[in-house]
């Protein structure tokens, strides 16, 4: 096992390194996108740790001496096998398919009616689709970002808001009250259809008024089953516009009241941290189509 407590600061060698590759303290500051002054601190740190001078001038630049060369022959090779080593797990990550979880419900109605438009636009990047209603383990299912249902907030991970903002109710034409509805209190006695996975529906429920156990309610395995049967005049539904545009420009689906709902929607989630390639395009992707 390693003693790092033995070892110089990795920054300290990293800067030795890039100035003996370099010959210039001024360009491996350029380089490592630091100060001059600071490739001058760390080489000097160095020479105090080792109890040796590492580096000498040598005309207009620097270069090392025989102790130098010595140290950063190791350094070369142990900088290159780690440089390797990334360039290997970039190559593995690049060729594994870009894999995106998300609710049954956000892909059946949002996603898959716009997804041809992405790999039109990107036909290198294999993208891998998880309708999951289960929340994923980054770490260990392989997982680039998700979509989900929620406020945001959640810890450790970066939430960008996607689908936000007002929800409605609906029901199919035939059912819809021949008035306008101007609160939810007038809806109180009808029959609403629902999911029956926790989280979605549940919540809006909630943060419309109503409490779950006092209200008359249908559910059914996915948000698809729940459209199809408002589709059919079995009841009424509390729904996202944007997954439902559709329905609403065609008349299969009548709005019946509408209600700004703060921060509740579907965001785009990943672990905090560097962003690759893929991720960026992805997430611009998907937020151009909002």
């Amino acid at each position: 096992m390693i003693d790092w407590r033995a070892l110089p600061s990795l920054p300290a060698l990293r800067a030795f390194d890039a100035a003996v590759r370099t010959g210039s303290y001024s360009e491996a500051a350029r380089t490592l996108n630091v100060t001059h002054a600071a490739i001058a601190q760390h080489v000097r740190a160095l020479e105090k740790h080792f109890g040796q001078t590492l580096m000498t001038r040598a005309g207009q630049g620097m270069a090392p001496t025989p102790e130098g060369a010595l140290l950063a022959t190791h350094l070369t090779e142990g900088f290159d096998t780690i440089a390797a080593g990334c360039a290997r797990l970039s190559d593995i990550t690049a060729m594994r398919p870009f894999t995106l979880s998300c609710t049954l419900a956000f892909a059946e109605n949002w996603l898959m009616p716009r997804v041809s438009d992405f790999w039109a636009k990107h036909p290198d990047i294999e993208l891998a689709i998880l309708p999951n209603n289960a929340l994923v383990n980054f770490k260990t299912d392989l997982v680039d970002c998700a979509a989900r249902y929620g406020h945001g907030g959640w810890p450790g991970l970066t939430a960008t808001p996607l689908l936000t903002g007002e929800f409605i109710v609906v029901a199919a034409p035939q059912l819809a009250p021949a008035q306008p509805v101007r609160n939810m209190a007038e809806l109180g006695d009808v029959v609403w259809v629902t999911n029956d996975i926790p989280g979605e529906h549940h919540v809006l429920v909630r943060d419309f008024g109503f409490h779950a156990p006092d209200i008359r309610m249908r559910t059914f395995a996915t948000n698809g089953l729940v459209l199809a049967a408002v589709r059919s005049g079995l009841g009424f539904s509390i729904q996202s516009r944007s997954l439902i545009g559709r329905d609403l420009a065609d008349g299969t689906l009548v709005e019946v009241f509408a209600k700004p709902t703060e921060g509740l929607g579907y965001w785009i989630v990943h672990p905090e941290g560097a962003e690759t390639q893929r991720l960026r395009l992805f997430k611009r992707w998907l937020l151009s189509h909002v």
